[in-house]
């Protein structure tokens, strides 16, 4: 944008050069006109600006969509081409965690919820949960990201329902990892069933 902009204050000003008859004494002799024109400081940076992003559509949500769909290679008359496809059901379990993040952050600082050992979250403390006046709400809550994690879970491993091995051992990966990033504190569940802190 900023180029575009120097490109075009040097396009006015050889208009204006060309155009004008000298008046100044810094003239330079032999030079049919001239003009003296002082542009604005132009600073170049690689970061582009907001409305930049916008028009160019780098959005974060595109990024993250992005990662939902999918190449597949189909025979066709002897050649293989590339098809793209979404998976609305996938798409929406992930809006639904990435909406429920906060949350499930905020009850796993409490202490209420932690990683289970199967992919899952769980409830970790029943008798804190129910002395709770929101207790419906985090049940609730924890149902509906469980059933987002059990979509992701039956559609990456290409399986047909959630007691496919498959799924079930991307699951089992799946607590690894959040083993792995949970914060100092956190509730998680070891291989034995018992809820230990990181």
């Amino acid at each position: 944008m900023k180029h575009i902009v120097a490109i075009a204050l040097a396009i006015v000003a050889g208009i204006i050069y060309s155009q004008a008859r000298c008046s100044s004494s810094s003239c330079l002799k032999g030079v049919p006109s001239c003009i003296e024109i002082h542009p604005p400081a132009i600073h170049i940076t690689g970061e582009k600006t907001a409305l930049e992003r916008q028009l160019i559509g780098e959005y974060r949500e595109i990024e993250k969509d992005a990662w939902v769909t999918s190449t597949v290679m189909v025979p066709s008359k002897g050649e293989r081409r590339a098809m793209v496809a979404v998976d609305e059901t996938m798409l929406q379990a992930i809006k639904l965690r990435e909406l429920n993040e906060d949350k499930i952050r905020k009850y796993k600082d409490m202490g209420i919820i932690g990683e289970n050992n199967n992919g899952y979250v769980g409830i970790v403390d029943e008798k804190k949960l129910q002395s709770m006046k929101d207790s419906t709400v985090i049940r609730t809550l924890v149902n509906d990201e469980n059933n987002a994690r059990q979509i992701i879970f039956i559609k990456s491993s290409d399986s047909k329902d959630a007691r496919d091995p498959k799924a079930i051992q991307f699951g089992y990966d799946f607590a690894k990892e959040q083993h792995a990033k949970a914060k100092k504190g956190d509730w998680i569940q070891k291989e034995d069933g018992r809820w230990v802190k990181k």
